[in-house]
């Protein structure tokens, strides 16, 4: 996680501001893993964004995804979403979306039904565990 971390960092630092994104993560428990996202998910790094937030599913039991940070996301960034939803339920890992107003307004576009698992807090979703 951390090498990624730095290599999109470093990577990313050449875009202009608003193309910027900072992923990271830290365990909350011993199998669960809070990924947070900030600044922008869009076609640039939607692929990046999904490849860092599934990281190494074999120690995972449940997954949040803190992205209250995001200030702008694309539809590619539901799809990353979708794509993490789907690599979850074959890996039988419980995960959950806290997402900020610019995520919730994309969900309410591409899922209006509710299907992705949302939280409005980080402790709603560590209750959900």
């Amino acid at each position: 996680g951390i090498t990624m971390t730095a290599s999109l960092l470093f990577r990313r630092s050449r875009l202009p501001q608003r193309d910027r994104a900072v992923f990271g993560s830290h365990w909350l428990a011993l199998s669960t893993e809070i990924v947070t996202a900030h600044g922008d998910i869009d076609a640039t790094n939607a692929d990046a964004f999904t490849t860092y937030a599934m990281g190494d599913l074999t120690h995972r039991g449940a997954l949040i995804l803190d992205m209250r940070g995001v200030s702008f996301m694309g539809l590619e960034g539901f799809s990353a979403l979708h794509r993490i939803s789907v690599s979850c339920a074959v890996a039988e890992i419980h995960w959950v979306i806290v997402p900020s107003s610019a995520v919730s307004r994309v969900l309410g576009i591409c899922d209006p039904d509710g299907q992705l698992p949302c939280a409005g807090t980080i402790q709603a979703a560590i209750a959900t565990m």
